[in-house]
């Protein structure tokens, strides 16, 4: 017989009688009562906890069993202690117990039949032998048949109610405050919500497909009733569901019947590397011992997580049969006390053990169970801000050197774990504006690396959060805004990837380090000390503890004689006022155990340093409440007008986030912590969603880990060590895997910490002008078309291991000259994302317009700069326009032969360049540029003629030259043009004639003076791009604009620069410059003192937010895609939210290029094609639309083309506009000419 305690939690007795008992400390769960010498004795009890705040309910924390004379605990997350004694399993006594992994559970078992196990979260289950039967006694009853006298408290009297009798099975604690819950009456509304059959009701539901077979075996009523209370107390938390039906189905698997319920959306159970998820497997699996103490297995199976095959059980942990550990019979870390041994367990069964004395600052003892030596404190070292330095003695210094730099070093590796961790600092805007990049800690012969913006590598492969069972001793995660290294020797590192890192050291390591975080000594006066022991200034300190290997080049040293704060008489009064606020009421709590001062002076200085910008304000605010809490007060400051905290979708802010959140890899994680004391501040995910790579998601979106414990989202893909395989993790939490290959174009590198094949080489498209082309292939031609056209895209059946994408270009007539057309803007289609580059550089983003920098895809980055907005992606596509009529495409050369569309082929082979969407090479440019007219219209499947492209045809293509201009007009162009300029071997562009041809250039130029008129912006034009492609590839051109018209006005807040940095410093990325690998550019520069937001210079206090990947101006307003909240930049940087519904007459939808919640009607969605803009009218009968077309286009829709008539047969003053009204049924069709 059986009985157990589940949930919050409720006891089903071995004659089935059910308690609810929510009190918080031991109770006898079942013992041997009366009991004869014949039969052993032993006594089980559980130990109950509240979670989190909810003081409601309880849940069982601990198992203690009592038998054969030893004390056994089974412990949270799967520990075990044996007198007293950590053990790892299996553990096996006397040949009489046995207690190892069995699926799910912790099973102890004994050779008299009776077996105790623990989910190691909140199920304990106790079963005996029948000759138990009428002898037991505590909160499982007496076992005797009868359900009605499951209520005898230890003096034989009957108890009144299930708190009453809890109380009575009270073991005695020292120093214990016991509580019993309360019986409340539950919320109406959370009543009916779990008696749903989506909820509570599924145990019970007699037409379900998931319990319905176990009904007549195991009765449901109890299970429901159980359910509904949990999720009732709990507020419906979907870890309370799964609690239940954890419970039905475990009985029902003891009757005999297997169920399988678990699903990717419904109560998943995460399995670690090396293990598969089982509904039903065995109990006692293989292990490295390979052996059973216990005469034979129990038939009845166990869901849990079962090692895959070649795999055994280690400990709790699946590993390779060549991986298992050592058999120690004393089983101990250390051996013997007072810890003078420290023993590893080496291969092959090898235990290697070392002299070792417990530090200055720790003592021998032993502490859950494990024998060691422990520190009887910590200390922590703060980097924050432009950098500041709070040594571990508690010493601030300030310190702006951009190299990388020693922060903390073992000098003394006595008795203490070697470990170093390394800080490289970056300028972020200004020099002198100084700030950590990135963190490297080297323990263990690994190197982990925490990135900016929270990136992690290990061994420079990118890695994903949780990192748990990878690295022995090494968890990381995320927790609130830090990412958290923890190491089993006590080091704990939190980085929150953009200002402030925490590394806490144990007193072990007290007078055994040194670097920039001091000496660790209880003695801040000689924290700036070299190693031989000589103090020196704040910058010969910084600056002797770089580490010159892992510093990149041109990295700066700090030169400052003083580290007076760079303030100027107007700011520094406004600014001391608002770092004041320190000393304001609101941390008053603190003021006694932090002093605000040293903080006050840090924000003083980086507020200074960015003229009062109010990110740096909050900055500092932030890591003065992390200090306070560190001490133990916990400061509630932040609200929606100073410095509110973005959350992403799904989560909220809260000022105590567990340090142990639920994640895909453990969505019971929080009810499993064993630091419930510990938070911080930060988001967490909404109920219902959990952590999965630091972003909050369903249960059905949580992604996959393989055998090395390795974690993926949801349809991520990735190359395997030596691109040898490339795999994807599937919805279902399934990774399949195929063979791949680099080919000849390409190699296998890692980068940006992932396995790539990289291409070697590319190839360009260049459209310019009035549009003049130059293909992949190097064919120049000068297509007309006044439509949309494909410049580039993959054809049909191109192999999978290359990404697809299209790019589209919208020509437009110009408007002096209608007959010849310009680039007026770019579609791309890539990753499932539509971008549009329009004009003057706007930028729209699957229909909605945003300001750049974008990131919509992991493998997609779209950035501004000087002149021009690009697109990259992560397979070597490159894109960039300069918002006006000119762009480039660059292409990885493993495209070739394997694009079309009006840049060619890129088979290497001009000639056959002008082939149309069939495959057929035509002459003429027209019929050419016309057949890749949008939408394609192809009349056969492509066939590529496998055929050398030089010998596709003796002729040479028509280029189209003289469409737009007669040849005897070029003629007397070129005679008196000031194109020459470009080709004069005396003019200021001959420096760049060897490494730039400028024939296109100047052929183009020609065309365009020819066909638009001797304008200057048309000269300019062309020249300006000569330019720019000089510079791209290392050509100083200054001095041209001098010796030409080519003046150049610059926007407010901006100089004009011959040769500034390709990638200017914009609010969305300060640091651009020091990460620029692209040779100088001319154009506009920001003032000192002012940045780049979008394409404007501000001063750096009025800096937007980024916020899900997009950049938003301050005071800018939008809707999230989901339109489930609506948001707001505010002037800290920091975007504030609030949920909200789309009414029931509104859907959720794009408007005017912009997302929100609008009105169903005639133009939502919009009818209107082309560009059309939508409007609505009414009359008296109905309710209309009307499309207002460009020029292009016409019809009720904008959907038809319309061939637009040269100006100069119109008068020039008539400014008539084409308004083509249709109504929704779409019957009538009524043209307005609206002068």
């Amino acid at each position: 017989a059986s009985c157990s305690a589940s949930g919050d939690p409720h006891y089903n007795t071995f004659d089935h009688r059910v308690h609810n008992f929510m009190g918080n400390c031991t109770y006898t769960l079942s013992k041997a009562c009366n009991i004869s010498e014949r039969l052993p004795y032993f006594d089980v009890s559980t130990t109950n906890e509240h979670r989190g705040t909810n003081t409601k309910v309880s849940y069982v924390k601990s198992v203690q069993v009592e038998v054969y004379g030893h004390q056994i605990s089974l412990l949270k997350n799967k520990k075990v202690n044996v007198n007293g004694s950590r053990m790892n399993l299996p553990v096996f006594i006397e040949k009489k117990i046995s207690i190892h992994s069995s699926g799910g559970y912790v099973l102890l078992e004994t050779d008299f039949g009776l077996w105790v196990r623990y989910d190691g979260n909140h199920y304990a289950e106790v079963s005996v032998p029948s000759n138990y039967s009428g002898l037991l006694c505590g909160l499982c009853g007496n076992y005797n048949g009868d359900p009605n006298d499951d209520n005898i408290k230890p003096n034989g009297d009957i108890a009144s109610s299930s708190t009453d009798l809890g109380q009575s099975w009270l073991v005695p604690e020292n120093n214990t405050i016991c509580s019993s819950g309360t019986e409340e009456q539950c919320d109406p509304v959370l009543d009916s919500e779990a008696k749903k059959n989506t909820a509570c009701g599924m145990i019970t539901d007699p037409t379900g497909r998931i319990f319905k077979d176990c009904h007549a075996k195991v009765p449901p009523e109890n299970f429901f009733e159980n359910c509904v209370y949990d999720m009732c107390f709990t507020g419906g938390q979907a870890t309370s569901l799964c609690y239940e039906l954890q419970a039905y189905a475990e009985s029902c698997i003891n009757a005999g019947i297997c169920i399988e319920w678990r699903n990717v959306s419904l109560c998943p159970m995460s399995c670690p590397g090396g293990s598969i998820y089982k509904s039903c497997g065995t109990r006692c699996p293989s292990t490295c011992l390979g052996i059973s103490a216990v005469g034979s297995c129990s038939s009845l199976p166990v869901e849990g997580c079962f090692c895959k095959e070649g795999y055994v059980l280690s400990g709790d942990k699946c590993v390779p049969e060549s991986s298992c550990g050592c058999v120690d019979e004393k089983n101990h870390w250390f051996t013997n006390y007072p810890c003078t041994e420290r023993c590893t367990c080496k291969a092959n069964n090898t235990i290697v053990c070392t002299p070792w004395e417990c530090g200055v600052r720790e003592e021998c003892s032993i502490q859950d169970g494990v024998l060691g030596c422990y520190s009887n404190g910590q200390a922590t070292c703060q980097v924050a801000g432009d950098p500041h330095y709070f040594t571990f003695d508690g010493m601030m210094y300030t310190f702006v050197g951009t190299c990388t730099y020693t922060l903390v070093e073992v000098v003394n590796t006595n008795n203490v774990i070697p470990i170093t961790i390394l800080g490289k600092n970056e300028d972020r805007g200004l020099r002198g504006a100084t700030y950590l990049k990135e963190v490297y800690i080297d323990v263990y012969g690994v190197r982990i690396t925490l990135q900016k913006n929270q990136g992690i590598l290990l061994n420079n492969e990118r890695v994903y959060t949780p990192v748990e069972n990878r690295l022995r001793g090494v968890s990381i995660g995320k927790v609130g805004r830090f990412i958290v290294v923890e190491i089993d020797f006590g080091v704990i590192v939190k980085y929150d990837g953009n200002h402030y890192l925490e590394i806490t050291l144990p007193q072990s390591y007290f007078s055994k380090v040194h670097g920039m975080c001091g000496n660790f000594n209880d003695n801040r006066e000689d924290d700036l000390s070299l190693p031989n022991g000589t103090l020196v200034s704040v910058t010969q300190f910084g600056n002797s503890w770089k580490v010159e290997e892992d510093s990149d080049a041109g990295c700066l040293s700090d030169l400052r004689e003083d580290d007076v704060p760079p303030c100027t008489a107007e700011n520094k009064p406004v600014i001391e006022s608002q770092c004041n606020v320190l000393k304001s009421d609101e941390f008053k709590a603190c003021h006694n155990l932090v002093k605000p001062e040293d903080f006050i002076q840090i924000c003083i200085y980086d507020m200074c340093q960015y003229d009062g910008m109010k990110s740096t304000l909050c900055d500092i605010v932030q890591v003065y409440v992390d200090t306070c809490r560190n001490h133990g007060v916990t400061i509630k400051w932040r609200n929606s007008t100073f410095c509110p905290l973005s959350c992403l979708p799904h989560s909220h802010y809260t000022d105590c986030v567990s340090t142990c959140p639920s994640t895909c890899n453990d969505i019971f994680a929080s009810s499993l912590c064993e630091k419930t004391e510990e938070c911080t501040e930060g988001c967490e995910c909404d109920d219902n969603y959990v952590l999965s790579n630091g972003e909050c998601v369903p249960l059905s979106n949580c992604g996959c880990r393989d055998d090395d414990n390795n974690y993926y989202s949801a349809g991520e893909t990735w190359i395997t060590p030596h691109c040898t395989k490339r795999c994807q993790c599937q919805k279902n939490g399934v990774i399949t895997c195929r063979s791949y290959s680099c080919d000849s174009k390409e190699t296998c590198v890692i980068k940006n910490g992932k396995h790539k094949c990289n291409p070697t080489g590319f190839g360009k498209c260049r459209i310019m002008g009035d549009p003049h082309y130059i293909t992949f292939d190097g064919l120049v031609h000068h297509f007309q078309g006044k439509y949309t056209y494909i410049l580039a895209q993959t054809i049909p059946g191109l192999p999978d291991t290359l990404t697809q994408f299209s790019i589209e270009g919208m020509n437009y007539p110009f408007p002096r000259s209608r007959h010849i057309t310009y680039l007026k803007e770019i579609l791309i289609n890539v990753y499932n994302h539509t971008v549009r580059f329009r004009q003057n550089k706007q930028l729209v983003l699957d229909g909605v317009r945003v300001t750049p920098p974008a990131h919509p895809h992991e493998g997609i980055r779209i950035y501004q700069r000087t002149t021009r907005i690009y697109l990259e992606t992560d397979f070597g596509l490159y894109l960039s326009f300069d918002g006006n009529q000119n762009a480039d495409i660059k292409l990885a050369n493993t495209y070739r032969n394997r694009v079309e569309g009006l840049c060619g082929d890129f088979d290497g082979g001009y000639r056959n360049d002008f082939t149309n969407p069939d495959g057929v090479w035509v002459r003429n440019v027209n019929v050419f540029g016309e057949s890749w007219k949008v939408p394609l219209k192809r009349t056969n499947s492509r066939l590529r003629r496998d055929v050398n492209s030089e010998d596709e045809s003796e002729e040479e293509p028509d280029p189209g030259l003289f469409q737009g201009c007669s040849e005897n007009q070029l003629e007397q162009e070129n005679r008196t043009s000031r194109c020459q300029i470009l080709i004069d071997s005396n003019g200021p562009f001959v420096k760049c004639h060897s490494t730039v041809s400028p024939n296109f250039y100047f052929t183009s130029c020609l065309f365009d003076m020819c066909a638009q008129g001797e304008e200057d912006t048309t000269l300019c034009s062309s020249l300006e791009e000569y330019v720019l492609a000089c510079q791209q590839q290392g050509v100083s051109m200054e001095g041209w604009r001098q010796q030409t018209v080519c003046g150049i006005s610059c926007p407010a807040n901006s100089n004009y620069s011959s040769c500034m940095s390709a990638c200017p410093a914009s609010c969305s990325d300060l640091t651009s410059p020091s990460e620029c690998e692209s040779p100088c550019v001319e154009g506009c520069e920001c003032l000192p003192g002012y940045v780049l937001s979008g394409y404007d210079c501000v001063p750096y206090k009025q800096c937007g937010c980024e916020y899900l990947d997009k950049y938003y101006e301050i005071g800018e307003i939008f809707t999230t895609d989901d339109c489930s909240q609506r948001c707001q930049c505010t002037e800290s940087s920091t975007v504030s939210c609030s949920n909200i519904v789309c009414g029931s007459d509104e859907i959720c939808d794009i408007s005017n290029y912009s997302r929100g919640c609008y009105r169903r009607g005639p133009c939502m969605p919009n009818p209107c094609k082309n560009d059309g803009v939508c409007s609505e009218t009414t009359n008296s009968t109905s309710l209309h639309f009307y499309c207002e077309c460009s020029e292009l286009y016409t019809g009720p829709s904008c959907e038809a083309e319309r061939i637009a008539e040269d100006p100069t047969t119109e008068n020039p003053e008539d400014h008539t506009v084409a308004i083509v009204i249709g109504v929704v049924a779409g019957v009538v069709v009524i043209v307005i000419l609206v002068s």
